[in-house]
């Protein structure tokens, strides 16, 4: 299954592992980004999991697409603070530091979101919106 993958606002097709893994591994050569992958070319007709990075830390959204739900990552509850992301369009986000996880993690998830074809992955905790 081919699946979309847009880094920092620019798309790839990825129908490998192999592909997956070449993108994410560019994707850990930037300090900050936003990331998409996407089941179907349009979020809203299949399963969509967004990851943003910021230095270590990682925020991440599933959207189910069908039925609307979304979730988000827990990371350390007792955490302070927030975290910045800077969007593909400039635009910088800020999510409580408890929502944060480790890049590596985030990365699994990817992984877990492509070898399933789009299920949320259970590598990390979350809680829907």
């Amino acid at each position: 299954m081919t699946m979309e993958l847009n880094l920092h606002g620019t798309p790839h097709a990825v129908a490998t592992l192999a592909d997956l893994q070449l993108a994410l591994k560019q994707a850990r050569s930037l300090a900050q980004c936003e990331l998409w992958l996407t089941r179907a070319i349009d979020p809203e007709q299949g399963p969509a999991l967004c990851l943003l990075r910021n230095g270590a830390n990682a925020w991440l959204m599933y959207l189910s697409g069908q039925d609307e739900l979304s979730f988000h990552t827990l990371g350390d509850e007792e955490a302070d603070g927030a975290c910045s992301y800077l969007l593909s369009n400039g635009q910088v986000d800020e999510y409580p530091e408890a929502w944060c996880v480790d890049v590596e993690q985030g990365q699994q998830a990817c992984i877990a979101f492509f070898k399933t074809g789009g299920a949320r992955p259970a590598v990390v905790v979350w809680e829907a919106d």
